[in-house]
């Protein structure tokens, strides 16, 4: 999967984007490169990325147009980024992200309401209640 780097980059692929509305994973990694992925899918093949080039993740973002919530994650043993939907029988669904920051068997999680970006939940679980797939471990 390609990732867009850099601001530059990001910014004119997203002049070109039909869909202004996504949601947008935004990384920065140890060597202070910022990442940009447009699907949720590229979170998943991101630590094959992070592997190769021995690197760490400094910071996770979401951003919709101009807003971003950013989590620092330097201190982290790893990243956890899913999509889930939350809603009530018979009621209004709504897309959300979750974000965690993993240090030891804690995962300190954050659920944001998507498009919006408007902070729904934050609590804290243990490392197995993440999916396997989704965590990134920063043990460069």
């Amino acid at each position: 999967m390609s990732y867009i780097f850099g601001i530059e980059n990001w910014r004119k692929h997203y002049a070109t984007c039909d869909d202004t509305k996504k949601i947008w994973i935004v990384v920065e990694t140890s060597d202070n490169v910022v990442a940009y992925l447009e699907k949720y899918d590229q979170w998943l093949t991101f630590k094959d990325y992070c592997k190769k080039n021995t690197l760490k993740i400094n910071s996770i973002s979401l951003q919709y147009r101009s807003n971003i919530v950013t989590t620092d994650t330097r201190d982290a043993d790893a990243v956890y980024v899913i999509r889930s939907v939350k809603g009530q029988m018979g009621g209004v669904s709504r897309d959300c992200y979750t974000i965690g920051v993993i240090n030891g068997n804690k995962a300190k999680k954050t659920m944001w309401l998507t498009p919006e970006l408007i902070e729904d939940s934050s609590y804290e679980d243990t490392i197995e209640s993440c999916f396997e797939e989704a965590l990134i471990y920063n043990n460069v």
